[in-house]
């Protein structure tokens, strides 16, 4: 219950009122210290797992994938214990070294190192006249798989300054965009598509001759499991209109 109190208190401009304390004390206002976001040498970091990785446990997860155990070596994939997770590092596309890394466990659920920096997954691979761009490491590794040099998105709506510093870096010639065939999805009354969009956006806003792809299956690993072939993406990317938008 309020006590009124008999000592009003005149406050500078003049008015008066009452301040009451709270059990005999004002309460102290709290600061907040914000933590410092984490730093890591990613680098390192892979660089010690990789000297731990077996060659059993590349091919068991190449086996898991249904790619390559080559295209796992290539994308420098390690198994990183104290994470119980397969980690893959993320890379600049101006300079090549790697800014963060991508951590993938046997349920599927995937995550980055805290303090990673955003990157595409670049594989150490002959350059060929054209790239495929997909989305994620495992789809990276499927264009591998398939002979062909492929790029990892991190998301279907990131990666596009790192995509055209590795374009120009690399002299690639040209860019297949393989979207991932996603169902569609409706937010506030509006339908959109997460795969097809992120690739269409990166069409128009990359500046580089590019043809966008959609394949009759869920993504390009998948189309890799059920027997497709480098000359059956290729036989699709010739129908394509390539432009530069």
């Amino acid at each position: 219950m309020r006590v009124a109190s008999d000592r009003p208190h005149t406050f500078r401009d003049g008015s008066q009122g009452w301040i009451h304390k709270l059990n005999g004390d004002h309460p102290k206002p709290v600061i907040r210290h914000e933590k410092p976001a984490p730093v890591i040498d990613a680098e390192a970091m892979m660089n010690r797992w990789l000297l731990k990785t077996t060659g059993k446990e590349i091919a068991d997860l190449a086996n898991s994938l249904c790619v390559r155990a080559s295209a796992l070596l290539e994308l420098k994939a390690a198994w990183a214990p104290e994470h119980r997770a397969f980690a893959f590092p993320m890379r600049s596309g101006a300079t090549g070294r790697v800014v963060g890394i991508r951590l993938r466990n046997e349920k599927g659920d995937k995550w980055a190192v805290k303090g990673s920096k955003s990157g595409i997954f670049l594989p150490w691979a002959p350059v060929q006249p054209w790239a495929c761009i997909v989305e994620g490491p495992t789809s990276t590794a499927a264009c591998l798989s398939l002979g062909l040099f492929g790029i990892g998105r991190p998301s279907c709506s990131s990666g596009t300054p790192d995509i055209v510093a590795a374009y120009l870096r690399l002299k690639i010639g040209r860019l297949v965009i393989i979207s991932d065939n996603d169902p569609d999805k409706e937010l506030a009354g509006h339908i959109y598509n997460p795969g097809l969009d992120g690739a269409k956006r990166l069409a128009e806003t990359i500046g580089i001759p590019c043809a966008t792809i959609i394949l009759p299956c869920k993504d390009i690993r998948e189309f890799v499991r059920l027997g497709g072939t480098a000359e059956d993406l290729e036989s699709i990317v010739k129908s394509c209109v390539w432009k530069t938008h």
